[in-house]
Formats: structure tokens, sequence, C-alpha cells
């Protein structure tokens, strides 16, 4: 819980951007882009040719693959650079050591001062057992230890507390996680990275934070003098521990898959941005973050270490939380650009003010420039009023010497904006422009009266604080910003839109913090996302539901893929337009009509039952009006008049007797049982009664006239009954059919098709059943997977099974020419060797002719008879004056090359032997010869 605090607060400082009232920083970004040239190594693999390195790429089954690395290209795809740890080199690339060397330090020059705020390792492969993060402040001078890493502290770092560090100064060696453990419980490589990238990343922020708890002043000024560097060394001191795999031996290595070195330039908390640099070199473009801060607070610099020229009224510090520590401008009268500060005028004035002018102009002198040089005397009093805030252009009150100033101006010059105004301007007839601070994001509607610069809450910036500080972003109906939470691993950066709150998500992710699935997929993006089974013209933009898949339809749009128009909607698909007003009066019609009919259906007879009399052609017309209103529904509605006529036809055509008079039949029979009565009663009532008569016998008419039309709709049911039965006896018929081929169907599929004999082509299968679609589901039809291949001696049978053996070969046969291509190397080698002996050889043997041819002529010369004395004397005197060399040591080795060369010599002992008598016969003639002079 205390790192994961003291990660948030780190955080929040790091983010805050906010200048006005206290500290400020620029926002953290990768110190390595653009800076690759300034990144090395003390080893990488393939520089002086291919080499081979085997891994572990699946544990449970005890498998290791080998791969070459050539970084003589560092273009190739075999080559492993320093340079491929960049975050924008892409994937499949990355930076290896050499087999077996040990330590390993990886160094980053930044040149400049920067500030730290983490740093980000993601290793591939075995990752080291010990490591040491060091920084230098002066550019690579001395280095200083920033944070120890290893499994174990007290066998790797002794004396190094594992305690969580009170200041930077303090020493203190995380405990990691023991690789053995990693590489059993994490089988996947690239989860092991993702681990150590968290961890280095977490200490860092902690360590850097640690110090920011301090409230002492001391504290806060370590912080800002130790947590700056130039430079950032990474030393692995300790290969890690790789799976023993009997008679296997596996390659042990430090690689690293990609390094993020997030900081930014530092600025003491005086900028919270970093300009580019005046001066740019080759690529520089490239860089994204800059040395040169963009300084307020009236600093300078380029890490905003020293106040401005003319305002060192106080000493420099370094802003803090709350406290912006502004320089503060030297009272010079105008008569000066710069100042200095004097700690002796500082302390006499009570630590109010030690600001000393310097260069004094227009003849003035004095620490403020108060006073007249020597020889000068002030001027007659003028206007000083300012011409941009008076109305007049500058003009004062000739008796009372008073400025008039504008509507939103005020100073006895006239010089400043009222409150809540800024920008004076002469062209401004009012003087200043009133500020227009946002709502939401100003703390007052007050701004600087100068640059017009609101201030702003946190998480705020701009000139009128509307816009949201880097990492953070408004929603539409909030009033303040909030945290964008983009996911570090699964997104580029921390920013993100400032309207949506959409982070820049890394390939395979999505979502607006990047930790779902991308769009038109669903499921959990560690696991694998699926499409979405939809069609997008009738979605809406998220698709489809990322947890479930299901597809989400606009308005006027259903189905499971979104592809149907719902009802009320009369264009095709995908326009899908809504129908005119006429077709839902229609549809309410054919409604009613349809419950009418529902409520009329008991009451119509069956065959041999009596008939209904007048009712069967109005319920066939009321039938096939129906049928017309519902032709007019289902289909778009042509022109305006068809629906208009039936509309008016509808309500023309009286519905009540249906409503009222469900027994039809009853009535009738009641009414005709009643008819004497009623018409003995009128008869008694009524003068006259042929009137009523007459309407009775033309009811009663009408009546007879319907019961004719309902017995006449009965043959049309009878006709309907017979049509069933044609249509039974002609299912009866083609049914017993329609089985008979099912069950060939099923006959057929027993028996094939077999896939057998395909599997054992394919991939040497060793079933000899049948297998059909009704025998076998093709799961145990191919060997499982990590079945071993052929062996030698044996007949391989399959596809796979041979393209297995093959690669196996050609691996055994390139083994093979390497051990050949040693050999031969070996054997020139050799061949060298042999032939330098040998030339060695015929040199000594000139020598040693030499030396014979010298021996004979000297025997000559001393053996003639017409040499003198004093010639012999000057020959001697030559000879031992020839100068050998009185080095010892060159002696030394002078005569073991004479011993190796006499030693590959043939054996002159024979021929010796045979002189030998050659010798004592010339010894003899030598001596008598003496004997004779």
């Amino acid at each position: 819980v205390r790192f994961f605090f003291f990660f948030l607060l780190l955080c929040s400082l790091v983010l805050q951007s906010d200048c006005t009232w206290g500290a400020c920083y620029p926002p953290s970004n990768d110190l390595l882009l653009g800076r690759s040239r300034q990144l090395r190594t003390s080893s990488t693999c393939g520089l002086t040719g291919s080499e081979v390195y085997c891994t572990p790429y699946q544990l449970v089954g005890r498998r290791m693959k080998c791969c070459p690395c050539d970084s003589r290209n560092p273009d190739s795809q075999l080559a492993h650079t320093i340079q491929e740890v960049l975050s924008t080199t892409g994937p499949d690339r990355w930076w290896q050591s050499r087999k077996e060397v040990n330590p390993v330090t990886v160094e980053l020059d930044l040149n400049n001062l920067f500030q730290l705020d983490n740093l980000v390792l993601s290793f591939k492969g075995p990752r080291p057992s010990t490591m040491i993060i060091e920084k230098t402040l002066d550019n690579g001078r001395t280095w200083e230890p920033a944070l120890y890493l290893a499994t174990d502290c007290e066998r790797a770092f002794p004396g190094v507390p594992t305690s969580t560090p009170l200041t930077l100064e303090d020493k203190y060696c995380y405990t990691l996680p023991s690789t053995t453990v990693l590489q059993h419980n994490n089988a996947n490589k690239t989860q092991l990275c993702h681990i150590c990238s968290f961890l280095i990343s977490r200490l860092s922020s902690a360590l850097f934070a640690s110090t920011l708890m301090s409230q002492s002043p001391k504290a806060r000024r370590l912080k800002v003098n130790v947590s700056g560097m130039t430079g950032l060394r990474v030393r692995m001191t300790e290969l890690g521990d790789v799976p023993r795999l009997p008679g296997r031996a596996l390659s042990r290595f430090y690689a690293l898959k990609e390094m993020r070195v997030m900081g930014s330039c530092m600025c003491h908390g005086h900028a919270n941005r970093c300009l580019p640099e005046t001066h740019n070199y080759p690529l520089s473009n490239s860089i994204q973050v800059n040395p040169q801060c963009d300084c307020q607070h009236n600093t300078a610099g380029m890490n905003c270490e020293r106040c401005a020229d003319l305002y060192n009224d106080l000493p420099w510090r370094p802003a803090e939380e709350g406290n912006t520590h502004t320089c503060q401008r030297c009272e010079c009268n105008n008569h000066a650009q710069r100042c200095n500060f004097d700690p002796a005028v500082y302390e006499a004035s009570g630590q109010r003010s030690g600001g000393v002018c310097e260069g004094c102009m227009h003849h003035t002198t004095g620490p403020k420039c108060d006073q007249c040089a020597p020889g000068y005397q002030p001027n007659p009093r003028s206007c000083i009023c300012s011409t941009e805030g008076t109305l007049n252009g500058g003009q004062c009150d000739d008796s009372s010497g008073l400025c008039q100033c504008k509507a939103n101006v005020e100073g006895p010059r006239c010089d400043r904006c009222k409150r809540g105004y800024y920008d004076l301007s002469e062209s401004n007839p009012l003087g200043c422009t009133k500020c227009s601070c946002s709502a939401d994001g100003s703390l007052s509607d007050v701004c600087d009266p100068v640059t017009g610069q609101c201030p702003c809450r946190p998480h705020f910036h701009g000139l009128t604080c509307e816009v949201c500080s880097e990492g953070y972003w408004k929603p539409f109906s909030s009033g303040r910003c909030e945290p964008c939470r983009c996911d570090p691993t699964r997104s580029y950066s921390d920013t993100c839109d400032q309207v949506t709150g959409q982070c820049r998500c890394r390939p395979g992710f999505g979502g607006r913090t990047c930790t779902e699935c991308p769009k038109n997929t669903f499921g959990d993006p560690l696991i694998g996302c699926q499409p979405c089974l939809c069609d997008t013209e009738g979605t809406l933009p998220e698709v489809c539901d990322q947890q479930t898949g299901a597809c989400l339809c606009r308005p006027g749009i259903t189905g499971t893929r979104c592809d149907t128009c719902t009802r009320g909607r009369c264009d095709s698909f995908p326009a899908c337009e809504t129908c005119p007003s006429c077709f839902f009066s229609l549809d309410a019609q054919r409604e009613k009509l349809s419950l009418a009919l529902e409520a009329l259906y008991p009451s119509i007879p069956s065959p041999g039952l009596p008939d209904l009399g007048k009712f069967g052609p109005r319920i066939r017309g009321l039938e096939d009006r129906l049928k017309v209103i519902q032709t007019s529904i289902n289909l778009p509605p042509m022109t305006a008049e068809i629906p208009r006529e039936l509309n008016i036809q509808i309500h023309n055509y009286d519905l009540s007797p249906l409503e009222k008079t469900p027994g039809l039949d009853s009535e009738l029979d009641k009414l005709q049982s009643n008819m004497p009565t009623e018409c003995l009663v009128y008869k008694i009532y009524s003068h006259d009664s042929s009137g009523e008569i007459s309407i009775i016998k033309n009811a009663f008419d009408e009546s007879t006239d319907a019961a004719k039309k309902v017995n006449a709709s009965v043959d049309k049911v009878k006709e309907s009954a017979a049509n069933r039965e044609e249509t039974k006896d002609l299912e009866n018929q083609v049914q017993p059919g329609n089985i008979r081929d099912l069950e060939k169907l099923n006959q057929s599929m027993a028996s094939r098709p077999d896939l057998t004999p395909v599997a054992k082509q394919v991939c040497g299968s060793t079933r000899s059943k049948p297998c059909t679609p009704l025998q076998c589901d093709g799961t145990d039809l191919c060997p499982p997977a990590g079945t071993p291949a052929c062996e030698k001696g044996t007949k391989c049978v399959g596809a796979l099974p041979l393209s297995k053996t093959a690669n196996a070969d050609a691996k055994d046969v390139k083994d093979q020419l390497d051990k050949l291509n040693d050999k031969i190397t070996d054997a020139v080698e050799k061949a060298s060797f042999t032939s330098l002996s040998l030339t060695s050889r015929d040199e000594l043997e000139d020598d040693l002719q030499e030396a014979r041819d010298v021996v004979k002529e000297l025997k000559d010369f001393l053996s003639d008879p017409s040499s003198n004395l004093t010639h012999i004397q000057d020959v001697s005197n030559w000879i031992l004056k020839a100068k050998l060399p009185l080095n010892l040591a060159t002696l030394k080795r002078k005569l073991d090359e004479l011993k190796d060369l006499a030693a590959g010599l043939p054996d002159s002992t024979a021929v010796l032997e045979q002189a030998e008598p050659q010798l004592d016969k010339a010894r003899k003639l030598l001596k008598e010869a003496q004997d004779a002079r």
C-alpha cells in the first residue's frame, strides 16, 4: 500500500503543469527516442560472425529452439544491436549480448541535465539475477548507484539495506522474484517481460517519490540536486538461471526487448514544457524530450537555474508546492537592463531586497540608478502619462499634472489595466480587454493584466484555462478534467484525446483506456479477441457488446446481425426510412379488422349446419378488403391516393352489425316467431299499419336473402375440405419416397467417405478401421501433437512425419557442415604453419650454405701462402667487432627459433659420419702444411 501511495503521489506531482500557484513540471516522455546513437553497450552478439543461441520454448515438453545472431549488418533480421530496444523499432526486434559474458552494461549519454521519472526494462529470455542502476551528474566521469536489484540481496550486495529508503542518498536493494519460480509459473516469455517492466518502473517511482514526502527545505533541495542526471547506466552483473534439459546445453545471455527511459528536462519546478534547441543537429527532429526549459517565474538558463538579468532582487530558489519563489525585478528606474544579487545588501535590508543595478544608462548612477552621474543635472519634469492608457495620447492636465485614463485603465500614469482586464493597447478605445477565463478551468475571473493568463485549476492550462493538461481529458457532462488512465503496457503513452478521452492503443487492444478488445471485436484481449458477427451498416459505432458480442443495432434496425428493418420502416435495408403517417392509420385499421374476424370465426357454421343467411358475402367482402389493406401495408406505398381511397372505404363500411349480433341465426328465428304478435299489436294501436307491415316484410325478405347467401358459402367450405384431403393424399404419396432416400443417405454416410487412407498419407495415421462421418469424429485420426518424429531405420509414412524427419535431417546436415567447416579451418591453419616451417627451413639452409662458403673462403685465406699476418689480423678484428644482440630475452628467443627450425631439419648424423674420415684427412694435410711453413 505504501508503494502504491508513493507512486500515485509522484504521478500527481509530475503531471502538475500549472505554474501559477506553485511548482510545475514538464510532461514525461521517452528520453531514448531520437538518441539512439547515444545508447551503447559493452557486449552485442554476432559483431564478428554468426553465433547460435539455444533457448527453451516449451518448458512442459522440455524442448528448445536454436536461432542465429549476426549483427555485422545492423539492418539484417538476424541482427540484435542495442538500437533495437527503442519502443519505435517494432515487433520481433531486441538486443542480445554474447553468450556467457558477464558483467554487461547498457549506457545512455544524455549530455544535458534531465529529470528521471521511471525506467522500464522488458527482458526477452532469462532475466538477470542481479542488476545495478546507476546515474551520473558529470557526463560519465563518475557514477553512483541509484538502485540495486537482486534475487538474493544479502548474497549479491552484502551491507546494502532492503528496507524502503527515506532519502535518495540511502542505498537500497529490492528483492526480485526468483527466475526459477517465474520460469515454472510463466511459460509465456512475454508475461515474464511484463513482470520485469512493472517492477523496475514501480521501484524507480517509489525511490524518487520517497524524498518528496519530506517537508523540510533541505530534503526538497536534495531532491532537486540529486534526482537529475546527465547519463544512465544499467549494469547486469549476474546471468539468470536457465532450465536444465537432459543432454542439452541451453545458452545464457542478456536480452532486452524494449527499454524506455521516461523523464523530462530538469527545470527545478519553474517550467511546464521543454523547448527545442535553437541549433538542430541531424535527426534532432525525432527527439521527444529536449533539454531547454520554457522558463517561467522570471527565471532563465537551460534548466531555469538562475534568475533573469533584471530579476535578481531576491536569491534564486527552486519552486515548491504552493510557493513559486518567483524572481523579483530590480528597481532600476528604467535606467538599466541588468542587475546582480548582492548577499551583503540583502542582509542589510532585512532580507527584503538584494538587487544591485549594473550598467546604468542615461547618465545615471547608484545601486538603483537613482542618481545623476557627476556633471549632469535632472531634466525638467515632463508628463509621465502612458500613451496607450490615456484619452489624449499621453497628455496630462497642465495645472494638476494628472493623467486622464481610459475606461478600463488605472494608475497614476494610466499604465496598467483594471482588475479583470488585460492587454493595454493604444488602439483599444477602452484601453484594455476584459478577461475571458473559463468558468470550469479557472480559479477566478481575474487574469494576468499583461498576458491575459487566467489562474487555472489543477490539470487545466491555456490562456483561458479551457484546455486540460496532458494526461487528462474533460468529459462532456463534467466540469473538471479527469485522468486519461491509459493502460501503461497496452497504450503508446499516457495522453488521450481531450474531447473523447480515447487513448492511443497498441495493436491488439481497444476501448477508451486500451484495456478491451479493438473495435468490431469482443472478448478478453489477454486470451484472444473474436470478431463481431454483425452488419456494420446497421450497428452503432460500438458494433457489438465488448463482453458478449451481441450486436448493437441502430434505431429502426433489428435482427441478430442488425440486418433487418423493424416494423414501421418502409424502405429497404440499410436505409430503413420511417413509413408515412398513413401507414400507421392503415395498420391500426388492419388490426381492428383482424380482431373483428377473430370474433366472427366461432359463429361461422361448419358443413352440414344451417346457412348464415346474408352475412356470407359481407364476410368475404371484408376478407378481400383485409387482403388489400395488408398488401398495401407490407409493401412501400407507391402513391398517396391508394391508401387514401382504402381509408375512405373502410370508414364508409359499417361494422356495427358484426359487433352487435354475434348470433345471427337465433336472432332471425326469434324475429320470425314474434312477427305475428307484433303485427297484431301494431294493428290495434295504429290507424294505418300498411307502411310498418311493408317495412317488416322488406326486412323479412332481406333476412331470407341473407340466409340463402350464407347457405351458398357452404359449397366453398366443402371445396376447401376437398382440397385439404387431396393435399394429405399427395403427402402420403411423397413421404415414403423421402424416407427411403434418407435411409440410403445414412447408409452411404456409414461407408463413405473413408478418411483413413488420406490421414495415412497426410499425417502418418496408424488407424486401421475406416473413419466415416457416422463412425468417428476425427479426433483420433492423426497422432496427437508432440508425438516424436520417425526414428532412424524405420519406415516413415505421411507427409507431415516426412517433413519433420527432413527438417531434423537438415539440422543434422547443418551441424555436420559446421563441424566440417571447423576442420577445414584447422587444416588451413596447419597448412599455413607447415608452409612457414618449410620457408624457414629453406632460409636456414641458405644461411648454412653461406656459412660454409665463408668457412671455405676463410680456410683458403689462411692456407694461401701469400697471406701475411697483418691482413689476417685485420680480418680477425672485423669479426670480433661484429655486434650481436645484448638483450638476454632477444638471444633466448633467437635461440628457441633456431632450435625449432633445427628440429624440423632432417637428421644430419649420417652425413657427418660419412664426412668424418675426410675431415681427419683434411686435418692431417693442414698440419703437414703448417709444419712445412
